[in-house]
């Protein structure tokens, strides 16, 4: 599996959890259980943007600081 479709299997994955917290959401009565799954939901989108923007930002290696470019 490449790189690029890994990171599209974990946020294929990071979103289903979201949407399934949400979806619980919806059956929870107020209370400490629904502040939990609440917080999953939150957890899981807040990844999952991290993500995007870390598939964005490029980042040099270790290496690079020792190369020498001609």
């Amino acid at each position: 599996m490449s790189t690029n479709e890994e990171h599209d299997d974990f946020a294929a994955k990071l979103l289903q959890i979201e949407e399934q917290a949400n979806m619980a959401l919806n059956d929870l009565p107020a209370g400490l259980t629904r502040d939990r799954v609440q917080h999953i939901a939150i957890v899981a989108r807040m990844l999952r943007h991290r993500l995007d923007v870390a598939a964005v930002v490029v980042l040099p290696s270790r290496d690079s600081s020792r190369q020498n470019p001609n």
